[in-house]
């Protein structure tokens, strides 16, 4: 789990101080879980298991440096992340994708096992670029369910 030192670390990867400040912030508070992948002290992926929202326990953000995808640190994320889950006392776990930007992601929760629950909506989120600033956008989601055994 991600605590203050490794602020500087995840902010090397993706320029999301504030994001990361407010899982951080959510982690002390037992609203979501911020997961890292690291060796040697380097951080080269993470994401996060939330405790809060409509549907729940769900799995959201996740990110692998470029250099290091391709090698299992993303599947590696989400088991650790529904072992955590299915060990808070869940018996199933969701995650939201968006389909037509990404589907790489579609691709690797489909080899976890999820199944869809919704049918494609659109959805407005804020998004942070790689310095740092954000901005709003529409985009397509559809949300998917795992039961956990």
């Amino acid at each position: 789990m991600a605590n203050e030192t490794d602020l500087s670390g995840l902010c090397k990867i993706r320029n999301s101080k504030d994001l990361f400040a407010k899982y951080l912030m959510q982690n002390a508070k037992k609203e979501a879980y911020l997961a890292i992948a690291e060796q040697d002290s380097l951080i080269f992926g993470f994401g996060v298991l939330k405790l809060n929202g409509i549907i729940l326990p769900k799995l959201s953000d996740l990110y692998v440096k470029e250099d290091y995808r391709g090698n299992g640190i993303g599947s590696g994320l989400i088991s650790y992340r529904e072992k955590l889950a299915k060990d808070l006392g869940y018996s199933e776990i969701f995650v939201s994708v968006d389909p037509i930007e990404n589907p790489k992601m579609i691709k690797l929760i489909g080899k976890h096992e999820y199944e869809p629950i919704s049918e494609p909506y659109l959805k407005k989120a804020i998004f942070y670029n790689d310095d740092g600033t954000t901005y709003n956008k529409t985009y397509t989601r559809i949300d998917l369910r795992k039961l956990l055994n």
